[in-house]
């Protein structure tokens, strides 16, 4: 484990070391939900950030069902995270809740200095598990690896992580730029925490101990992926559509993006898959966490609109996409997609502390061979 000593940075807001390591402050006391909806609709309009344009879409439905006008702006996660802060830190109070995928950042930046606090409406509070709770997590969205169909008919070609090291994928990955994805930097402390893990599945690959010149497994799959020729890139659409292209003699092949993107896949006539033998891992998942302002102007109808992401109606526009998971125990996988339970036990996920405290020198050693 690397020193506490690390300074950290989220866009231009600084995390420092000594952090609180607590989950919020839950607010899951029992309510008369009568009156949380009558209080709801005197309170007029609600204000949400958002990392995805789907929260939009939940909230047409939502305001359709009850009349409670839901202005949603969507920002990319680095962004919501700094503008929730520094508007908190101003006494600007005008969000009421956010939807976030970093939730590293968030916790330590919004969370734990107490602007937003965790709320867990009705039925999260009845169907969710326990550990889903707190965060309150609206769902999970993992992030694969992927291959063109068309250049590999027959077989996954992917073995192991350490592949896409290999002269043979040289210049040939595309991943979304580290620097720019916080999800990214929490994944591959991942990578960093488990070494042992990643160095024994280089030895079963290539049949003889990695030689290391960083500190751990992690750091050394870095180094050696980037000086791999790696693709950077700053979009998942853009790498699924690069990947899945028909007519390629030599198509890309993608790291840690999203699997929703192949969601569309027979529309856009993409000729894509996922790589479900990968060792020891699949790719990553991660939450998309909901949090309520604690000094929102409407909290009733913030709360409203929580307890209705929760449900399978609420959670509708995440539901048509494969690899995108709600808490809640009813849902039926995406046509073709596995149960979010299949995926936890061939994905990693990540530590959040460990997160916290090592994801600088995990984006330090990003940029250092990214910038070569």
């Amino acid at each position: 484990m690397f020193s506490k000593t690390w300074i950290r940075k989220f866009g231009a807001a600084a995390l420092t070391a000594g952090i609180i390591l607590g989950g919020g402050f839950a607010h899951a006391q029992e309510e008369d939900w009568s009156q949380v909806e009558t209080a709801a609709k005197a309170e007029g309009a609600l204000l949400v950030y958002s990392t995805t344009s789907r929260t939009a879409k939940a909230a047409e439905k939502f305001s359709a069902n009850t009349g409670i006008t839901v202005e949603v702006v969507r920002l990319g996660e680095q962004d919501l995270i700094q503008r929730a802060y520094q508007e908190s830190v101003a006494g600007l109070n005008e969000v009421d809740m956010i939807v976030a995928e970093d939730w590293v950042a968030a916790r330590e930046l919004l969370s734990s200095t107490g602007y937003f606090i965790n709320y867990i409406p009705p039925t999260a509070r009845e169907l969710f598990a326990e550990r889903h709770q707190n965060p309150l997590v609206l769902g999970y969205i993992n992030r694969i690896f992927g291959y063109n169909t068309d250049k590999h008919p027959d077989a996954d070609p992917l073995e192991s992580v350490w592949d896409v090291t290999t002269e043979e994928y040289r210049g040939r990955v595309m991943i979304r730029d580290v620097a720019i994805t916080g999800e990214h930097q929490n994944a591959l402390t991942e990578w960093v925490r488990r070494s042992d893990e990643l160095e024994a599945a280089y030895e079963r690959r290539f049949g003889k101990p990695l030689e290391m010149t960083e500190a751990n497994a992690g750091l050394e799959f870095i180094k050696r992926f980037l000086q791999n020729d790696a693709i950077i890139m700053t979009s998942d659409t853009k790498i699924s559509k690069a990947i899945g292209s028909a007519g390629q003699e030599d198509p890309p092949y993608g790291m840690f993006y999203v699997y929703s993107k192949h969601r569309d896949a027979k529309l856009q006539d993409l000729r894509i898959s996922d790589s479900r033998q990968i060792d020891p891992t699949l790719g990553y998942y991660y939450p998309i966490v909901l949090q309520l302002s604690a000094n929102a102007k409407h909290p009733n109808a913030a709360k409203m609109f929580m307890e209705y992401l929760g449900t399978l109606d609420g959670f509708a526009p995440w539901a048509d996409s494969p690899g995108v998971y709600t808490p809640n125990p009813n849902q039926i996988p995406f046509e073709g997609d596995m149960p979010f339970s299949w995926w936890e036990e061939r994905m990693w996920s990540y530590d959040l502390d460990f997160a916290a405290e090592n994801r600088g020198i995990v984006l330090d050693t990003w940029l250092k061979y990214a910038q070569r």
